[in-house]
């Protein structure tokens, strides 16, 4: 479903939102879904479910976003330490909200020379990014998720999972009959006893690793097909921030430099996005 007319052109020639001021059209099927309609069904069930789950429901939110969407998703790239929101000039006319590194605020300028980036300029830099996202929807998202899908087949071999089971199976019963042996012969075999266990160790944390990277690739997946769930339903750019899509699709920002940032999408995406310092606005 695509909405026509989200915005219109005034007699000025000023691109403003359409909030009932023009006639607004919905087209079904105009555009090529990155995703099958019945898993589109299938995510927006479960979207309205997990936001039952967390009390998130029509007529009860308020209480709900109190915390600002931008809290802990904002990191340093040089110290690692997140940023906290802080008001420039509170109470006149130059009132402006930044967001400032905890390593600035609280150790000062010379132990972080990133410092503090314009709450403006994140909001822009997100819409960017979001509205890039959506444009170019069914080959970005369809380009990744059939790349999870190969490294998940190719790096990731089920049949080694199995081999390393019976191996770790065959191990576990080596052991078992050691301890069957009396005690005098059993100190004999201690050294052989160690490096038995040592081997299981070894073979337990390498199954435990490819079955976590196995979970990696497959939530990889399914936070792709949500995304691409939650594109189809925005039907179009976004001309305003919007608390819940940001919350929704980014995991955190990296603050590499003051101008150069990096947006991590919670599917595994990235994205680097620039901008030009200004007094006054940044210009993207």
């Amino acid at each position: 479903m695509h909405a026509c007319k989200k915005s219109f052109t005034t007699d000025t020639y000023n691109r403003k939102k359409n909030t009932g001021e023009a006639p607004m059209y919905y087209v079904k099927d105009s555009h090529p879904a990155i995703i099958a309609r019945e898993d589109f069904e299938k995510a927006q069930e479960l979207m309205v479910e997990r936001g039952r789950s967390k009390g998130n429901i029509a007529g009860d939110r308020e209480k709900y976003q109190k915390r600002y969407a931008l809290t802990g998703t904002i990191e340093c790239g040089q110290c690692g330490k997140t940023y906290k929101r802080h008001i420039d000039n509170c109470g006149n006319v130059a009132e402006s909200v930044c967001w400032v590194c905890s390593s600035y605020i609280i150790e000062g300028k010379n132990s972080c020379n990133v410092g503090r980036v314009k709450e403006e300029t994140i909001i822009g830099l997100f819409m960017r990014v979001f509205n890039r996202l959506y444009t170019d929807r069914v080959e970005l998202l369809g380009d990744y998720k059939a790349k999870l899908e190969r490294e998940k087949f190719a790096e990731i071999d089920q049949d080694r999972i199995v081999k390393l089971d019976e191996e770790i199976e065959s191990l576990i019963q080596q052991e078992r009959a050691l301890f069957s042996i009396e005690e005098k012969v059993y100190a004999v075999l201690k050294t052989e006893h160690e490096e038995l266990v040592g081997k299981l160790v070894q073979l337990q944390m390498e199954r435990a690793t490819w079955v976590a990277e196995l979970v990696i690739k497959d939530s990889r997946i399914a936070r792709t097909i949500e995304l691409g769930a939650i594109l189809e339903s925005q039907g179009g750019t976004i001309l305003e921030f919007s608390e819940d899509l940001y919350s929704t699709i980014i995991e955190k920002i990296v603050v590499k430099e003051r101008t150069n940032w990096e947006f991590h999408l919670k599917n595994g995406l990235r994205f680097e996005e620039h901008y030009t310092l200004k007094r006054g606005r940044d210009l993207f």
